[in-house]
């Protein structure tokens, strides 16, 4: 939950500089003209340690309900395919950003295992949030 409106969630949340400044790792994204972003991330943990290139876009963009985010990138560990649905939905103290979505590794990252990739993930998102959650406060107050 994040302790702002539906609309400042999605905002920030679509927002590439908003994006690069809190997600963990995402050091740049750069406009292209067909609409995507070329992504660079750096990550530090065990075998997907490395520098990831790769695109992201958003799809069937509902402003400020929902969207799509779909991200590809490549590494020295291999390779990840992000497929998520964010949608944002109002809750008394603000709004609550609920996501599901698949992620398919491959390479060296695929052979690190299933659990420590979700407990990344998990530490990834968390971390991610906070500090969304920390723009809103910023932002409204």
């Amino acid at each position: 939950m994040i302790e702002a409106s539906p609309d400042l969630c999605f905002r920030l949340l679509t927002d590439p500089k908003v994006l690069v400044r809190t997600m963990p790792g995402l050091k740049r994204l750069e406009p292209r003209e067909d609409g995507t972003y070329h992504a660079d991330m750096e990550m530090g943990v065990a075998a997907i340690r490395g520098r990831y290139t790769g695109t992201m876009a958003m799809h069937d963009v509902e402003h400020p309900v929902s969207y799509r985010l779909v991200m590809d990138g490549q590494g020295p560990g291999g390779f990840v395919s992000i497929n998520l649905s964010v949608r944002f939905n109002p809750v008394e103290e603000g709004c609550d950003v609920l996501y599901e979505g698949e992620a398919k590794v491959g390479g060296t990252v695929a052979g690190v295992g299933q659990r420590m990739l979700s407990g990344v993930a998990t530490y990834i998102m968390n971390d991610f949030f906070g500090r969304v959650a920390k723009e809103a406060k910023q932002m409204a107050g």
